[in-house]
C-alpha cells in the first residue's frame, strides 16, 4: 500500500506503508509507542506544567525555561476553544483558530511549534498533529529534502503552523489515500489518523534523511 504526502503541492509517494508502520511499532516500542498510549491525568482543557513530562518520550528538549513559561502562562490558554474532532473533519476556520492557539504557545519563551503540539496532541489526540521541526517543517514541507538534510529551525510562526495543518488535513482526506488509511487503522486500531500519518512519515523520514537525524530533537523544541 502507498500513501501520497505533500498536499498536492510537493507530492511524494510513500510505498510499503504497512511495513513502515510495523517498523515504527518495533523501533518506538519503548518511546513513541508509550507516548501515544499515555493517558494524561491532567484535565483536557487545562494546561499544566505536568503536561510537559510526557513529551520527553519523543525527545523534546524540555528546558526549565519552557516549564517556567507554561507555569506562568498555561492557565491563560483557552484549550476549551479547540474542537473535539479529528483534524480531517475540521473547517478552514477551525484550523485557523487552532493555529492561533498554537501560536500563542510559541510566543512564550523556549516553546516552539514542536513542543507546543507534542503537549497539545495529548489534549486532543484526534485533532493536533505533532509538528516536528525536522520531520514536518524541515522535510515534509521542504522541496529541497531529501537531497539536502532537513532544517532544524524552530518554528514559531502561526502562518507557517496554519500551513502545516492545512497540508496534513489535505493528505488525510485525499481520495488516493482512503484505502490505505483504512488498512492502517486495522493494523493499529487504537491510533488516530494523524498518529498513523506521523508514524509512517517519521520512519520514511528517518530512512531518507541524508545525515543521521537525532530522534525528535530540535533546538527549543
Amino acid at each position: 500500500m502507498d500513501l501520497i504526502y505533500g498536499a498536492g503541492q510537493l507530492d511524494r509517494r510513500v510505498e510499503g506503508v504497512e511495513d513502515l508502520l510495523q517498523e515504527w511499532r518495533v523501533r518506538e516500542a519503548d518511546w513513541g509507542e508509550l507516548y501515544l498510549d499515555f493517558e494524561p491525568a491532567t484535565p483536557s482543557d487545562i494546561l499544566l506544567v505536568e503536561d510537559l513530562a510526557v513529551t520527553m518520550l519523543i525527545n523534546s528538549r524540555v528546558a526549565g525555561q519552557a516549564a517556567a513559561a507554561v507555569l506562568r502562562h498555561g492557565s491563560s490558554l483557552d484549550l476549551a476553544s479547540m474542537p473535539n474532532k479529528p483534524l480531517e473533519e475540521t473547517t478552514a476556520e477551525e484550523r485557523q483558530r487552532l493555529s492561533e492557539l498554537i501560536g500563542t504557545m510559541t510566543s512564550w519563551p523556549w516553546v516552539g511549534a514542536s513542543l507546543a503540539t507534542k503537549i497539545l496532541h495529548k489534549k486532543r489526540p484526534r485533532l493536533v498533529p505533532v509538528l516536528d521541526n525536522q520531520a514536518i517543517f524541515g522535510a515534509y514541507m521542504n522541496p529541497r529534502w531529501p537531497e539536502q538534510r532537513s532544517s532544524m529551525e524552530t518554528i514559531k510562526s502561526p502562518v507557517r503552523i496554519r500551513e502545516a495543518l492545512d497540508w496534513i488535513a489535505y493528505d488525510l482526506t485525499r481520495s488516493e489515500n482512503t484505502e490505505s488509511w483504512s488498512a492502517l487503522a486495522e493494523i493499529a486500531p487504537g491510533r488516530t489518523r494523524i498518529e498513523l500519518f506521523d508514524c509512517v512519515w517519521w520512519i520514511y523520514f528517518r530512512r531518507l534523511e541524508p545525515v543521521s537525524a537525532p530522534t525528535r530533537v530540535s533546538p527549543n523544541a
